[in-house]
């Protein structure tokens, strides 16, 4: 999925984009635009306005750990692991 980001360091706060945003997901915050991906479409208006290249519509990748998806026999046994040790606190813990 391409998405708009804005490059911070970069953002000068111009506002052209947010006045171009036809989702009105755009709002700038301390001289910085923000974009409200929940209101966001992606339509890719805004990295066409920006007079300096601080906003790029780009395809963010996972990061690697999560490309492999949640190992479901890791996660039980780490889960049993817990609950092991949660039953061990309690027998500890005074009444």
């Amino acid at each position: 999925m391409w998405i708009p980001i804005v490059d911070l360091r970069l953002c000068k706060g111009c506002g052209e984009c947010a006045q171009v945003c036809p989702d009105n997901a755009i709002e700038i915050v301390d001289k910085k635009s923000i974009i409200d991906y929940n209101e966001c479409t992606c339509c890719g208006v805004c990295d066409r306005v920006c007079p300096i290249g601080a906003l790029e519509i780009k395809n963010p990748t996972m990061p690697p750990i999560l490309e492999k998806g949640v190992q479901l026999e890791t996660l039980k046994d780490e889960v049993k692991r817990l609950k092991q040790k949660l039953r061990e606190m309690r027998k500890t813990m005074p009444l």
